[in-house]
């Protein structure tokens, strides 16, 4: 084990600080217990002699007694010590008693777990966005898919051992880091929104359907993006479609005066239909889109959880919101290949609890409202109103 809690960090200290506070007050354990995991220590040894604390307690030593006196409560202490020492690697009795000395205040246990859990929780999202993040960058739909229902899973848990989650802040989501996609992906997404505008031109009548659940925020390129959206309204308007047509629209809708594409360029790509079937192309565009939509959420929400300022609530409901953009083209992207059975939306947060660590703040905490979840089928209705 490394020197005293002197040494280390705040996050490792609290963690020091709970466990002596505990063999101090075996009392503390059991208001600890309800909602602090051994999983949510970081040092596996400190993990290990929570568990232990944990199973003392609930074998029902009789320093819990309401009788108990200072004896009692200095076996509780050294039987604990004892246990860890012997069955913890690393751990020695001598350490024990430095987690007794270094115990600030014995009846300040619950304001020390609640560190260990926001450290707990910012950790845990911090490694599941990275393995979404890398699942997104290796163009694994699949992984990309699996991976953020994870997320949202890790999400609901960690709010429910908290007790709240604060989805009301207005708090502007960062930026992500900037990562570079492969040239190689590029152009396969280019070559997938061209396709896709082609094949259109040989079969207009599909526009309708397609445009229910791709948008022209799914195409890499913004020409295409122009070209889609104009080929849209054309549809939606039930005009004809051609290369004329659609290069008139395009210039209706401010495209090539903001330089968005050229005239040449609407040209080439309708100068040369594609036959085949759009909605083929389109879910292509649209699995595209998803990767995307996955790697910057997750670049957020990594981006969040490594800012300690930012408390565990208000991280919880950022995190939330910075995964919404990757649900709603993931409902899409449903909605596209599944059958009607098969549409049901992605993992979301439910009703948390109110538990252990937001009850530890007050004797006598109000109830929580209950957290709203969007309607995500009345969102893709009005959407497809729209």
């Amino acid at each position: 084990m490394t020197p005293t809690s002197r040494d280390m960090s705040p996050q490792l200290e609290a963690e020091q600080a709970v466990l002596g506070a505990c063999l101090l007050n075996p009392s503390q354990v059991g208001a600890l217990a309800g909602w602090l995991e051994p999983r949510h220590f970081y040092r596996p040894a400190h993990e290990r002699f929570f568990a232990i604390l944990l199973a003392q307690h609930a074998a029902g030593h009789p320093a819990l007694a309401p009788d108990s006196g200072d004896e009692q409560k200095r076996d509780w202490a050294l039987t604990a010590i004892a246990t860890a020492a012997r069955e913890v690697p690393g751990v020695t009795v001598g350490y024990g008693h430095t987690l007794v000395s270094t115990c600030p205040r014995s009846e300040h246990a619950a304001s020390y777990g609640r560190m260990v859990l926001e450290t707990a929780v910012r950790r845990a999202l911090e490694e599941h966005a990275h393995r979404l993040l890398a699942a997104a960058e290796s163009e694994s739909v699949e992984a990309t898919v699996e991976l953020t229902g994870a997320l949202h899973a890790v999400i609901q848990r960690l709010a429910d051992a908290w007790g709240t989650i604060d989805q009301r802040s207005r708090r502007p989501l960062p930026t992500p880091p900037s990562s570079v996609t492969a040239p190689k992906a590029v152009e396969a997404a280019q070559q997938h929104d061209q396709a896709l505008l082609s094949s259109l031109l040989t079969a207009p009548g599909q526009i309708p359907e397609i445009a229910s659940w791709l948008t022209g925020e799914d195409f890499v390129d913004p020409g295409h993006r122009a070209v889609y959206l104009a080929m849209a309204a054309l549809a939606h308007r039930r005009e004809p479609l051609d290369e004329l047509t659609v290069l008139w629209e395009v210039q209706r809708r401010g495209a090539l005066a903001a330089g968005v594409i050229s005239v040449e360029r609407v040209r080439e790509i309708c100068a040369d239909p594609l036959p085949g079937d759009p909605a083929y192309w389109a879910e292509h565009v649209l699995r595209g889109a998803l990767l995307r939509a996955a790697a910057t959420s997750a670049g957020i929400v990594r981006v969040m959880a490594l800012d300690a300022s930012i408390a565990a609530g208000p991280l919880l409901g950022s995190a939330v919101r910075a995964l919404a953009p990757a649900d709603r083209v993931q409902d899409r992207l449903r909605a596209a290949t599944a059958t009607p059975t098969e549409r049901g939306g992605p993992v979301v947060l439910g009703t948390a609890r109110r538990k252990g660590a937001a009850l530890s703040r007050s004797p006598t905490p109000p109830a929580a409202p209950p957290v709203r979840t969007a309607d995500r089928a009345g969102e893709s209705a009005a959407r497809t109103r729209r």
